[in-house]
């Protein structure tokens, strides 16, 4: 097993560690297991998410809980135990303390080859491929199995959502809304290349409907494939389904085809 691989480190530090239940459960022991102080508070004046920080022989992982729910602060932690574990050199320095000072939103878009290797860290330490898989077999990929496997394995609907879609052979995309604008999207393996490269939801589609009356949708409706892809499929159908955060006039979407 190469411990310089991110998921192979991981799954190492599960064994190692007699990880059995909800590895979310896990975080702080596995880091006092090390010797690292953890921190979990409300830095509201503050935009990072986590830090990871050495003072001498102190070693610390700081969690900013102002940001999103328990799930974005699960992945905050093992994002930092990632770079812990994976002995990246630090890249912030003040007052004597250096370490890592990480923003979740800003390592998403972020091709750094650390910050990469340390959310590949995080995925398969929360989420590990053998067990998420076997919980995903049987089920269709709709919001009820994004709800389920979000709340088990204790991390947000948006990692969960890139975790399935990474382990699928179906084709399906997760499209991420705010109003009407698009921030961001994650493909299966299948589903590659298919989508039109766009900033706003298409018009005509139901998604765009169900984000401009702060609507509620249940089922999977069908569309023209034509509104969403560039490519052909057969048919020529795709089936969405949008959920919306009425606080944060945000929004997801599920494509399937």
């Amino acid at each position: 097993m190469r411990m310089d691989n991110p998921v192979s480190k991981a799954k190492w530090i599960l064994e190692t560690k007699g990880v059995t239940g909800i590895p979310a459960e896990s975080l702080e022991a596995i880091a006092e297991s090390e010797g690292i102080i953890c921190c979990s508070n409300d830095y509201p004046d503050d935009n990072w998410d986590g830090m990871l920080l050495w003072k001498g022989t102190q070693k610390a992982i700081l969690v900013n809980t102002h940001w999103g729910k328990i799930g974005k602060h699960n992945f905050s932690f093992a994002h930092e135990l990632g770079h812990y574990f994976l002995e990246h050199p630090p890249s912030y320095l003040k007052n004597g303390q250096f370490g890592f000072c990480c923003i979740l939103d800003s390592i998403d878009k972020d091709r750094k080859t650390c910050e990469t290797e340390a959310n590949r860290f995080a995925v398969e330490l929360l989420m590990p491929e053998d067990r998420f898989r076997f919980d995903m077999i049987g089920s269709e990929i709709d919001f009820t199995l994004i709800a389920s496997l979000s709340r088990h394995y204790i991390v947000s609907k948006h990692a969960c959502s890139n975790r399935i879609l990474s382990l699928t052979s179906r084709p399906c995309v997760v499209i991420l809304t705010k109003g009407q604008n698009i921030t961001g999207y994650s493909e299966s393996r299948a589903a590659r290349g298919f989508l039109m490269k766009m900033k706003t939801v298409p018009d005509d589609t139901t998604a765009y409907y169900v984000i401009a009356n702060q609507q509620w949708q249940n089922d999977f409706v069908s569309c023209n494939a034509k509104k969403w892809l560039i490519r052909t499929i057969p048919g020529d159908l795709i089936y969405e389904c949008t959920h919306i955060d009425q606080r944060g006039n945000t929004a997801m979407t599920i494509l399937k085809w």
